[in-house]
C-alpha cells in the first residue's frame, strides 16, 4: 500500500510541475479554455492522488468546504483571473486552487472522522457549487471570460467558443471527477457493517 500512496503523491506532485510548464502555460496564455484546464487537472486530479498519497491538511468539514468553493468560485471572476495575469500572479492563483483542494479532499478522502455518508454529502455540495461558473460560461451569448494577450483565433476558434469550451470542461469532466469519488466513497459505505442492536 505504501507504494501505492508514494506513486500517488508523485503523481500528483508531477501533474501539479506540468500545470506550472511549457507546453501547458504556453497554451494556456493563448486560449482560456487550456487556462480552465489547469485549474480542472490542479482541483479533480492533483490534489485527490496528493491526499491519496498521504498528504493531508485537517481543517474542520466546514471551514474547508468554504475555503474551496469560496477560494474557487474567485479565481472564475473575470477580474480575478484577469488581474492574475497582467501582475503576474498565475503561480499564485494555481498555488491556491491548489492548496484549498488538497485541504478539501483531505476531508473527503483523508483519515479525518468524517463519516462516509457525510464526505459524500460534503463531495456532492461542492460540486453543485463548482457548477456554476462552468455553466454560466458556456450558455452565455458572448464573452466575457478573456485573457489579456489570449489568442483562441490562432486554433481557429473565437472568443465564445474559447469560453464555451472551457465552460464544457468545468461543468463535465469536473462533475464526472467529483461524481466518481462520491461514488467510490458511497460503495465504500455500503460495505460498512451495520450495528445491530441486541
Amino acid at each position: 500500500m505504501r507504494a501505492l500512496n508514494r506513486v500517488a503523491a508523485l503523481a500528483g506532485m508531477l501533474i501539479a510541475l506540468a500545470m506550472l510548464l511549457p507546453p501547458v502555460s504556453t497554451l494556456a496564455a493563448q486560449l482560456f479554455s487550456v487556462h480552465m484546464a489547469r485549474h480542472l487537472l490542479l482541483v479533480a486530479v492533483a490534489a485527490p492522488l496528493l491526499v491519496l498519497g498521504g498528504v493531508e491538511w485537517r481543517l474542520r468539514p466546514a471551514t474547508a468546504w468554504c475555503l474551496f468553493v469560496g477560494l474557487f468560485l474567485f479565481w472564475h471572476w473575470p477580474a480575478a483571473f484577469r488581474f492574475s495575469a497582467v501582475h503576474g500572479l498565475t503561480v499564485l492563483e494555481l498555488g491556491s486552487l491548489l492548496a484549498v483542494a488538497t485541504i478539501f479532499w483531505s476531508v473527503a478522502l483523508g483519515s479525518g472522522p468524517l463519516p462516509d455518508g457525510g464526505r459524500i454529502l460534503f463531495v456532492m455540495t461542492a460540486a453543485v457549487a463548482t457548477d456554476l461558473p462552468g455553466v454560466v460560461m458556456l450558455f452565455a451569448p458572448r464573452a466575457f471570460c478573456i485573457l489579456p494577450g489570449a489568442d483562441p483565433t490562432l486554433f481557429h476558434l473565437t472568443a465564445l467558443q474559447d469560453q464555451q469550451l472551457a465552460g464544457l470542461l468545468m461543468w463535465v469532466p469536473a462533475n464526472l471527477a467529483f461524481f466518481g469519488i462520491a461514488t467510490f466513497l458511497f460503495a465504500r459505505w455500503m460495505r460498512e457493517p451495520t450495528m445491530v442492536n441486541s
